[in-house]
């Protein structure tokens, strides 16, 4: 099988397994009897596990650039990490699986993302969200079909579906080869030489002020849907019907880059997220965060994949990897603040006062993003040359 064909295996593989697991984690810590404070503390926590070892994972793919096996082993963590969550039945039970699951998932994403990257090639970079809209129809699917599960035999079994996706995972990344054609580069240097370009250090900090705000949202959303009457199988409806617009979104961004820029698209998907919080926040019916649910998709397919190919184009390929590691990394820290405060707000003012809360923050993002992307003195600099393998690329 060709790596391309591997790639695109692996994405709906994976992303199968998100689909399992993304929307419905938040319901299952519910039945577990744990507070809104307590799911707060517990997903910032597994962010934490993201912030510290995504660019670790990242940094062994760009140091190690004819090794392979990276991407499967974070898988195995996370199957690991699953299984241990499903037998968890109290928080210090969830808290050890999901420190566990989520030490290997900020692997898998930015892993599985440079390794993408790499296979396609500096020619092929823009076609990056076309491959991950397979992803994105991979969790609709999923999701629809799990919130059916979870409706005749309750929470608990979502993981009879995420835990075979999770071994898929790993069967199938580790028959993805390396190309192999950068030098090696360690973790603190390439990290310096990212954070040292121009406009970088000032993008990630914008995007993790946008993150923040999705994800203090996304965190309580199923809840809510929940909270109002709406059922599991609704919940996955929901999400469902959010994700399925990223599909078309991704095969037609390397299109609306080239016509209005991929700095536009990241501004405004990161407004798109500030209507979705603020309709959500007076939304009083079920029903009405399914509708919403669409601009969750349109939001994540500018800034997500906006933000990957910003970095493939703008960072040589020597540091591939390390880059789209601190991409999940800001991406950890975000969901580290906005669900421990999304916790807070939601314990205090309820979840809908949270949802307008989150709606302010990602307009602050927004600006932060657009002066680092759009600014007068184009503070996002041009594109810098890959570098060439050398002797020590064999690790």
């Amino acid at each position: 099988m060709a790596a391309g064909r591997r790639i695109f295996l692996a994405y709906l593989v994976y992303f199968g397994a998100i689909g399992a697991a993304y929307p419905y984690l938040p319901v299952f810590y519910r039945d577990l009897g744990l507070s809104f404070e307590e799911i707060g503390i517990l997903t910032a926590i597994q962010a934490g596990t993201q912030l510290a070892l995504g660019p670790i994972w990242g940094g062994l793919v760009d140091r190690f650039p004819r090794v392979g096996l990276t991407l499967p082993a974070a898988a195995a963590v996370a199957a690991v990490g699953g299984f241990t969550l499903f037998l968890a039945t109290d928080f210090e039970s969830s808290l050890a699986g999901s420190m566990l699951l989520f030490a290997g998932l900020a692997g898998i994403g930015p892993t599985l993302d440079a390794r993408t990257l790499e296979t396609l090639g500096p020619a092929g970079r823009d076609r990056y969200g076309q491959v991950r809209a397979f992803g994105s129809l991979a969790f609709v699917v999923v999701a629809l079909l799990v919130g059916l599960l979870l409706e005749a035999r309750g929470s608990r079994s979502l993981f009879w579906v995420y835990l075979p996706c999770l071994i898929g995972t790993v069967l199938v990344t580790a028959t993805i080869p390396r190309r192999g054609t950068t030098r090696s580069v360690s973790l603190l240097r390439g990290a310096g030489q990212i954070l040292g370009a121009p406009g970088m250090l000032l993008f990630f900090v914008g995007f993790t002020i946008v993150w923040t705000s999705l994800t203090a949202a996304n965190a309580f959303y199923s809840i809510q849907v929940v909270a109002l009457g709406g059922s599991t199988a609704l919940v996955g409806i929901t999400w469902a019907f959010g994700a399925i617009i990223e599909v078309p979104l991704m095969f037609a961004f390397p299109r609306l880059a080239a016509r209005f820029g991929t700095g536009r698209l990241l501004v405004f998907g990161a407004l798109v997220f500030v209507l979705r919080a603020a309709l959500a926040a007076v939304a009083v019916d079920p029903l009405a965060l399914v509708l919403i649910a669409p601009l969750e998709g349109l939001g994540f397919a500018c800034v997500f994949v906006g933000g990957v190919t910003v970095l493939a184009a703008r960072l040589p390929g020597s540091v591939g990897g390390t880059a789209q590691g601190l991409f999940s990394a800001s991406a950890g820290l975000a969901t580290i603040i906005g669900s421990v405060v999304g916790g807070t707000v939601a314990g205090a003012v309820g979840i809908s006062g949270m949802f307008a809360a989150s709606g302010a923050i990602a307009l602050v993002g927004a600006i932060v993003v657009g002066y680092a992307v759009l600014g007068p003195r184009a503070r996002i600099g041009p594109p810098q040359p890959a570098e060439p393998a050398s002797p020590a690329s064999a690790g």
